[in-house]
């Protein structure tokens, strides 16, 4: 997509979506795979297990401060007409709390329309009016929708990324996490694809060192650590009270990080629409 709406300020910007099935399949296609279901049983018959699990996080202790993102998305198709496309669009302020809705391209007239959110919602309301409001624009065909769960939690607090299980014959064995299962995942945005390939090549490069694996991925996402405190302020009773200049700065640096290219004078003048992600519209 060449730009996006973000709170109705059009902006450009690098971003893509990514087909995960097709590009997971490509990244196997030129390795031998064997398919098998591990257990914390089977588990122990390896010397090195790694935790690619996701969410589930199943072979790892728990985090010691976890945060999730709960999401719900509808994949539908546009009419066929060139007027009748739907734009890419972010919004925030039609989410309580934390969260946010969105409008994004998949190719040949087909999007995905979604909201998620930290805490309770009524996601299924919002995204049916958020498809209803697109509906008065264009001919919409409605396929098939898909609930998630996001760990937004970051690395810093979804520690231990390793464990060493106990085994009967006292035996060496280690299980050490990647990618989302240790919050390798952007907590503003809930970006996560590209972090977890980056997060994958850190620990290629430390499988036999994983206190410098540890160090690594906590260095490399730093700014995921900041990003989730500033959740957290914004998830108090006083909400958006509690927030700083920093906060604020965070959300605007996220985009730049993320090469979406707000202009930074709408930023910095009372954040501009940018302050319905943290300030939420007045109702």
């Amino acid at each position: 997509m060449e730009t996006l709406v973000v709170e109705g300020l059009r902006v450009r910007t690098p971003l893509l979506t990514v087909d995960k099935p097709r590009l997971v399949r490509d990244l196997a296609r030129s390795v031998r795979v064997r398919r098998q279901s591990v257990g914390p049983e089977l588990a122990q018959e390896y010397d090195l297990v790694v935790d690619a699990t996701g969410f589930a996080r199943a072979l790892l202790p728990p985090c010691r401060s976890d945060l999730v993102l709960s999401t719900l998305q509808c994949r539908v198709t546009s009419g066929a007409r060139q007027t009748s496309l739907l734009e890419p669009t972010v919004e925030g302020h039609v989410v309580s709390g934390f969260g946010y809705s969105w409008v994004f391209p998949l190719g040949e007239g087909q999007y995905h329309v979604g909201a998620c959110t930290v805490g309770p919602a009524d996601l299924d309301g919002l995204v049916e009016q958020i498809i209803r409001g697109l509906a008065d624009e264009s001919r919409l065909v409605r396929h098939c929708s898909c609930r998630g769960a996001v760990r937004v939690s970051s690395p810093y607090y979804a520690t231990p990324f390793s464990t060493v299980p106990a085994t009967e014959d006292e035996t060496h064995r280690l299980v050490i996490g990647v990618g989302e299962s240790i919050g390798a995942v952007g907590p503003f945005t809930g970006e996560g694809i590209h972090p977890s390939m980056e997060c994958a090549r850190l620990l290629a490069g430390h499988l036999d060192d994983p206190q410098g694996y540890t160090r690594a991925v906590l260095s490399r996402f730093g700014w995921m650590r900041s990003e989730r405190e500033t959740i957290d302020r914004l998830l108090t009773p006083d909400g958006a009270a509690n927030l700083g200049l920093g906060d604020r700065w965070r959300f605007y640096l996220n985009a730049r990080r993320s090469g979406i290219h707000l202009p930074f004078a709408e930023a910095v003048r009372g954040t501009g629409r940018l302050s319905h992600w943290v300030d939420g519209k007045k109702r």
